[in-house]
């Protein structure tokens, strides 16, 4: 494979002089594995977003550790929730069943991972129906609106203060910038709404999913980094507050 690493580090520092400080960026690994790219990411400051037991490895092998390796895979077999807790990797749950494993696992251990729960704040999907995660019917994350997962969620919370994140990931290829944000919005609020419930600021972290949609139709890069964030202020201003 042929990289233009100085393309990269622009793409990296531009997404940094985007958004404040506080906020932590991971590369998807799904995106490229080469070990040589990966560990210049890592170089770079970037954590690493993987998905697979292989994209977990590879993470690893280019030397990023514990917290920062953010763990996503959306059906987590007891080995991935084995090795994400046992480094201290972030751990996003992707539905009630792999909560229960996860439980089991802190039952008998201790960990020090950020962990959370992915939600589907059904939204609405955009132009590629295949890459749309926040539909009806999308089948990752807990869906906000169906049945009583509302009510669900507020419980898991209340009963496990080590649930301290909230993630979610509209969709990237195919989806505005105004779906994305609505979508985001509606997750910190979720936050914002299960602290105030509990009477204490347990969920520390909002993960905002990632990726940006390609513009398919010339070489200009649009949507910007730029673009993103401004499309987030507009609908979720408290999201800055630090």
């Amino acid at each position: 494979g042929v990289i233009d690493t100085d393309a990269l580090y622009g793409t990296i520092n531009d997404l940094r002089a985007s958004f404040p400080n506080f906020f932590t960026h991971a590369f998807a690994a799904k995106a490229n594995t080469m070990p040589a790219v990966l560990d210049m990411i890592r170089r770079w400051g970037m954590a690493c977003e993987v998905a697979s037991p292989g994209e977990y490895q590879a993470a690893v092998q280019a030397g990023f550790t514990g917290g920062e390796i953010v763990f996503d895979s959306p059906a987590k077999t007891n080995w991935e929730i084995d090795a994400a807790l046992s480094h201290g990797a972030t751990l996003n749950i992707d539905n009630f069943q792999e909560l229960a494993r996860v439980d089991a696992w802190l039952a008998k251990k201790s960990s020090r991972s950020v962990i959370g729960l992915r939600i589907n704040q059904q939204v609405g999907g955009g132009a590629i129906a295949a890459m749309s995660t926040a539909t009806q019917n999308s089948k990752f994350g807990i869906g906000l609106e169906d049945g009583d997962n509302r009510q669900k969620l507020f419980d898991a919370y209340a009963t496990r203060p080590w649930l301290t994140a909230l993630h979610t990931h509209v969709g990237s290829q195919g989806c505005p910038l105004d779906l994305i944000a609505a979508g985001i919005a509606k997750t910190f609020n979720l936050a914002r709404e299960i602290n105030a419930r509990l009477g204490r600021k347990q969920i520390m972290t909002v993960d905002i999913g990632g990726g940006l949609p390609v513009n398919f139709a010339s070489e200009e890069v649009t949507p910007t980094f730029a673009d993103y964030v401004a499309a987030l202020r507009h609908a979720v201003p408290d999201l800055f507050a630090g």
